[in-house]
């Protein structure tokens, strides 16, 4: 495994960075950013070549520098699902139904519903069921329902894992906001009430793709996590070099460097970890969904602490209003509790190693 960028790669990266630069606000005033700025810079992601490749040229290396540049950016775009899903179906193409397909070839705005009212992130929380192509259930922190064309709502077919595909604006569906902390993640919950949908009728095909969704999209949850924490990071570097106290830059205290020593420390494990998280989904190797699980992990936590010891850097004015300290910290914390958060992987990880340990014992 190979866990240096390549060229293209460094490429892909930096002509990311460059379109954000021209589609998006700066970060101090990206929440102000509405449905149009948002329908803009999607349409440029998709002339740039993000949907097209997905789960083909573009791998989850890829899809997670996307992610970490969105982050950085503090940019609004369903991408998350937009490219988790694709990534999560590509590899089954020529076995899906039509609806489903059809996703693979078009440019559709899609959005992952999995979280239910009162429920985990995990599949067996799920209560919502289709039967005879009709949904009926409630799901809680659907991302950009009100602007995506599709929801992939995570069900129950038959009393095993399923997916579905609704249209938006389908009879039988009801979107409404929710209350959140980051402006620029609109979150609402869905009720289906025998709303026409789309469901796999291959329920092992069915599992292996829930699978594979969950894992690319709490990975790509991590990524713009990473991305918004070296976003504060930078600044609070640039900070530290130009404020200047008693006649010197701040930057220049002992304590105030082992600080940012400390933070750049657990940015660059962080992004590390994401990235060999990525590698492993890319190989198919085994054990690739506990790497994911062990990435969230640890990025849920060293992202927050990384936003914390920036705005200690900056002191008082990181939580102004006018100051866009507070807007990364908000894009990490929402982002820490989509797809699960630190103490939900690590559950999930040692309910993995005590299965594998019983496995052990009996095969002795």
């Amino acid at each position: 495994m190979d866990l240096e960028l390549s060229d293209e790669q460094v490429w892909i990266e930096e002509s990311l960075g460059t379109l954000l630069d021209r589609e998006w606000p700066p970060a101090q005033d990206a929440w102000q950013a509405g449905a149009p700025e948002r329908t803009r810079l999607w349409e440029s992601l998709v002339e740039f070549g993000l949907l097209s490749g997905a789960g083909s040229d573009l791998g989850a290396i890829e899809l997670c520098l996307a992610a970490r540049a969105v982050g950085a950016h503090l940019a609004s775009v369903p991408l998350l699902g937009g490219v988790g899903v694709r990534y999560a179906l590509a590899p089954f193409a020529a076995e899906l139904p039509a609806a489903f397909g059809a996703i693979l070839e078009s440019d559709s705005r899609v959005s992952i519903a999995l979280l239910e009212p009162g429920g985990s992130w995990s599949v067996s929380s799920t209560h919502a069921t289709v039967e005879s192509n009709r949904l009926t259930g409630s799901k809680a922190a659907v991302e950009h329902a009100a602007d995506v064309d599709y929801l992939a709502v995570v069900t129950l077919a038959d009393g095993e894992p399923g997916l579905a595909l609704v249209r938006t604006g389908t009879k039988g569906l009801e979107l409404a906001p929710q209350p959140v902390l980051d402006e620029s993640v609109p979150l609402s919950r869905a009720t289906f009430v025998e709303a026409e949908a789309e469901a796999l009728v291959d329920r092992e095909l069915a599992e292996t793709i829930i699978e594979r969704l969950i894992a690319v999209g709490g990975l790509l949850a991590a990524a713009e996590a990473v991305g918004a924490g070296a976003g504060i990071f930078e600044r609070a570097r640039r900070y530290a070099s130009e404020r200047r106290q008693f006649g010197r830059t701040i930057g220049s205290n002992q304590a105030l460097r082992h600080l940012m020593a400390d933070l750049h420390v657990r940015q660059a494990s962080g992004w590390s970890t994401t990235l060999f998280a990525a590698a492993t989904l890319d190989d198919r190797m085994s054990g690739a969904r506990e790497t994911v699980s062990v990435a969230k992990a640890y990025v849920s936590r060293a992202a927050r602490e990384v936003a914390h010891g920036s705005m200690q850097v900056f002191g008082g004015i990181a939580f102004t209003e006018e100051h866009p300290a507070h807007r990364f910290l908000r894009r990490i914390i929402a982002r820490e509790q989509q797809f699960g958060d630190a103490v939900h992987h690590e559950r999930e990880l040692g309910r993995s190693l005590a299965r594998a340990a019983t496995r052990e014992r009996v095969a002795v």
